[in-house]
């Protein structure tokens, strides 16, 4: 679960917003064997078996493994939500799911602190490994925050 000490660490990251599209190159958590697309200019905060988190002026990207207690797909949006409460995320959107092609997600859009946030579950359709992810961004990288989380995908092996 990110907690607020990530949050600041981020807004001490992103003091100078691009306002642009930036250039997206795969990157990936080896722990786990699991990529996903991220700015060019990332650097890794934490790459440990417990979590991995990039960053670069316009965003905070952390994943963590999910200890899911046989936390069932029906059950993600609830549990999301309250992660969400737990970390007093501002203007929180509904919940919504979709499919990737090897995971289950939700999605929730807020504010946190003074940045954008998006936070999602992914629980791998294998029954495998679930995963919380929390992209922390400035609002104009709104749309490639989502961007971001719609390529989380294994490698292949």
């Amino acid at each position: 679960m990110i907690t607020r000490f990530l949050a600041l660490l981020f807004v001490l990251f992103a003091s100078s917003a691009s306002g642009m599209a930036q250039t997206l190159s795969p990157t990936t958590w080896a722990a786990y064997g699991l990529t996903f697309k991220a700015p060019e200019d990332i650097t890794v905060e934490d790459d440990s078996e417990e979590s991995y988190a990039v960053s670069n002026t316009a965003y905070y990207i952390s994943i963590q493994l999910l200890d899911s207690n046989g936390m069932t797909k029906e059950e993600m949006a609830e549990e999301l939500r309250n992660i969400a409460l737990d970390d007093d995320v501002k203007q929180v959107s509904t919940v919504k799911s979709f499919d990737l092609p090897q995971f289950y997600g939700v999605e929730l859009k807020g504010k946190c602190e003074t940045d954008a946030c998006l936070y999602s579950y992914l629980m791998a359709k294998d029954g495998g490994n679930g995963f919380f992810i929390s992209i922390i961004h400035n609002a104009a990288e709104t749309g490639q925050a989502t961007e971001i989380l719609r390529s989380f995908r294994f490698e292949e092996e």
